[in-house]
């Protein structure tokens, strides 16, 4: 009998959507995170309303490009070492300690702006909500599998995937909608405030479904920890844990992949937003619209995964799903039109749900679970680390295109990186990975 047995003392359910939410403990983070996640789309569209409220009309493109520098250090600066912390605390009570202070920073950022009339209080209140949901975000994906089966570690994935998806399509598209309402002018509140003071409330509803985990699920002798006698430094830590993740095939063959999956994000950012807004003239609505389209594929696809995923091997789910995606960049680099883009992103997004739900199901399968966190945050670290530089290379790279009189640069850097994928992933013998048996 798993932990998850223990603490809820329930019989093994389904590896499937149905039976996952039946467990109490996990249905109640699906409920916190969905309200939560919702209100961080509302934080991200409150952060960038602040920043065209505030910054002049010249100095826009360089403040926003010193807030995405605030969503992406903390990954980088804190990143594994959160995550060593995060293995040596009680998981249950570092969420709901994040949460609540989460809270607080988010509420008080539309009140640090107007006392300091600078931006520089908003942004640094604003790396360190993104530091705790850093911690956070460790912290809830090394206490899944002490919520569920082992079995039924897919189809949690699959859950918290869609329900994030779904909060990006409502988010994104009813947002600014959300925060620009005139309600909120009765009570004097500009759509900034609204924003800031929505996530905050939804942190609060956060904060009480994680208490509710608490009181149900507390495993009988406590969560997997490190014993006390241990007096191990957290780089010390860290550096055991990379080296179980060198050593392990599964957890090898996770972080591998998240490589070729930030090279698709990256030029999908850079290539593909920037062809929407300028090459075919869409704009920021255009752009809009085509991540819409694409959340809106992922909803799909984790919804599928996570009801028939548990047929399928982990790897062969990720090598055939990269692989696919990066024949769809090859057929949008080669059509090159906003009705093409479309069909694409809808078709990416239901190939990358089950990617990501198999990559996460690997680590959970593989990582010990005294490392949990720092393999979670590690991940957080390769993914942001990739990303930036994967983006750099992509936009030099078109840059130099363009400079050397290659006709659409944009269309070109779609059908070289989308054949690298499908050549990586689809032309080579998939790794044959030893299944760790269930608890």
């Amino acid at each position: 009998m798993t932990s998850a047995e223990s603490a809820l003392g329930t019989a093994p359910a389904p590896a499937s959507l149905a039976g996952v939410l039946r467990r109490p403990g996990f249905l109640l983070l699906v409920i916190g995170q969905t309200v939560s996640q919702l209100g961080d789309k509302l934080h991200h569209m409150a952060l960038i309303a602040l920043v065209g409220a505030g910054a002049r009309a010249d100095t826009g493109g360089l403040e926003l490009a010193k807030l995405s520098v605030v969503f992406t250090a903390p990954a980088v600066l804190v990143g594994p070492l959160a995550g060593a912390l995060v293995d040596r605390w009680n998981k249950r009570r570092t969420m709901l300690v994040c949460d609540a202070l989460r809270a607080l920073l988010v509420a008080a950022i539309p009140w640090l702006y107007l006392s300091t009339g600078h931006l520089w209080a908003v942004y640094v209140a604003a790396f360190f909500v993104f530091v705790l949901g850093l911690f956070f975000n460790s912290a809830k994906m090394a206490l899944i599998p002490d919520l569920v089966e082992r079995s039924q570690l897919l189809p949690a994935n699959a859950a918290l995937t869609s329900i994030g998806r779904v909060a990006t399509v409502v988010g994104i598209v009813g947002g600014g909608l959300i925060i620009a309402a005139p309600v909120w002018a009765r009570w004097g509140w500009t759509p900034y405030h609204a924003g800031f003071y929505l996530d905050a409330a939804s942190f609060a509803l956060s904060v009480l479904t994680l208490a509710g985990i608490a009181a149900l699920t507390t495993p009988v002798g406590g969560e997997p920890h490190r014993p006390q006698t241990r007096r191990h430094s957290v780089v010390r830590d860290v550096s055991a844990t990379l080296l179980v993740i060198r050593q392990t095939p599964g957890l090898r063959a996770a972080f591998a992949s998240l490589i070729l999956l930030a090279l698709f994000a990256s030029t999908v950012y850079v290539a593909m937003t920037v062809s929407v807004q300028t090459v075919m003239g869409r704009g920021t609505a255009g752009v809009g619209v085509l991540g819409g389209a694409l959340a809106g594929g992922m909803v799909v696809g984790s919804l599928a995964v996570g009801s028939v995923g548990h047929r399928w091997a982990r790897e062969t789910v990720i090598h055939v799903g990269i692989g696919a995606i990066g024949v769809l960049m090859i057929v949008a680099g080669v059509f090159f039109s906003f009705g093409i883009f479309l069909p694409v992103a809808f078709a990416g997004g239901a190939l990358l749900a089950p990617v990501m739900v198999a990559q996460d199901t690997l680590l959970h399968e593989h990582a010990p679970a005294s490392s949990r966190g720092v393999i979670f945050s590690t991940k957080d670290l390769l993914v942001a680390a990739m990303f930036a530089g994967t983006a750099f290379l992509i936009g030099g790279g078109i840059y130099v295109m363009s400079r050397l009189g290659v006709q659409e640069p944009y269309r070109v850097a779609l059908w070289v990186v989308g054949a690298f994928l499908a050549l990586t992933t689809l032309g080579r013998r998939r790794p044959q990975v030893v299944r760790v048996p269930t608890e």
